[in-house]
């Protein structure tokens, strides 16, 4: 969680002291040039590197996909924030007894702010979330690091979690949307390998071979005429290099697509040997879109949808 340096800062005094006192200033922002104006810099800042930003008045969670509906997301935030507020409530009341005085009440809430503070501060991180220093330090702090979705979803039916969701969703609940989420996750993976086949397989790879028959009508008609074809020779045999990769590269993709589907979990054989796989594939097109004549290249370059011409 980021929360900036305004609201990190009154964050560590209570940590340290029990209470704020005072707050950062949010200042000015230079632009780099004597005869521009300074402009008003928010105190809290922008973090796009974490999952979870405090943006100045809110929290912003950018981890949805573009393609997922939120409903679900929104429900696990709720289902904390419920949890968090009546734990913290309960320890308020613990904390005033008998005692309804305001005073009595501002003393329970800030001891209880601060001991929440204490226990949970492993969470807070305002530098680059994106960077491996950051992942190092998270598992010192042991916090976890689910990388993947087959790592990440078995999460949803723990203990905590079944705990946690108790009078909202049960546990028979919660381990039907662990499994809808996977299968979902396994067909993806399944369209997207098998869709990558069918591109590389009827498009790249006729595109490279039709290309390796004009280098070689090339390199002959330079022999009719005496002179060099070593040019035209180094370049077939740099795309029928390429070529043998994406050829291994699709033996390989539909051997291991055909074995996900027996393995005894069937979503981490598509995480671990799948997606890699589609990597291997992608990686030899890739090396040929450079390579193979533009004329003869069947889908749009990445030049062209830079708009680089």
């Amino acid at each position: 969680m980021f929360l900036g340096d305004q609201l990190a800062d009154v964050y560590d005094q209570i940590a340290a002291k029990g209470k704020a006192s005072s707050s950062k200033a949010s200042g000015f922002l230079g632009l780099g040039s004597p005869v521009l104006p300074q402009l008003p810099r928010h105190a809290g800042d922008r973090n796009r590197t974490s999952p979870f930003a405090f943006t100045g008045n809110k929290f912003e969670f950018r981890a949805v996909g573009s393609s997922q509906s939120v409903s679900f997301p929104v429900t696990v935030f709720n289902v904390i924030v419920a949890e968090a507020v009546a734990d913290l409530t309960a320890k308020v009341e613990e904390r005033l007894g008998r005692k309804r005085s305001r005073a009595a009440l501002e003393e329970a809430v800030q001891g209880v702010i601060a001991e929440s503070i204490r226990a949970h501060g492993a969470i807070i991180f305002n530098g680059d979330g994106y960077s491996e220093a950051w992942h190092a330090e998270a598992a010192e702090r042991g916090l976890l690091n689910l990388k993947t979705t087959p790592e990440a979803l078995p999460e949803l039916t723990t203990p905590t979690a079944v705990a946690a969701f108790a009078g909202v969703l049960s546990e028979k609940e919660l381990e039907s949307r662990r499994e809808i989420f996977t299968e979902q996750y396994v067909k993806t993976i399944n369209i997207e390998a098998a869709t990558t086949e069918n591109l590389a397989r009827t498009l790249v790879l006729p595109a490279a071979l039709r290309y390796l028959a004009e280098l070689g009508e090339a390199a002959e008609t330079l022999e009719d005429f005496d002179l060099d074809d070593a040019g035209a020779k180094e370049t077939a045999a740099e795309v029928a290099e390429q070529v043998n990769a994406l050829h291994g590269a699709l033996k390989a993709l539909k051997a291991v697509r055909h074995a996900a589907h027996e393995a005894d979990d069937e979503a981490v054989a598509m995480q671990a040997e799948v997606r890699p796989a589609m990597g291997e594939v992608r990686a030899a097109c890739d090396a040929l879109e450079g390579l193979v004549a533009a004329d003869l290249w069947p889908l749009p370059t990445y030049r062209e949808m830079l708009f680089v011409k």
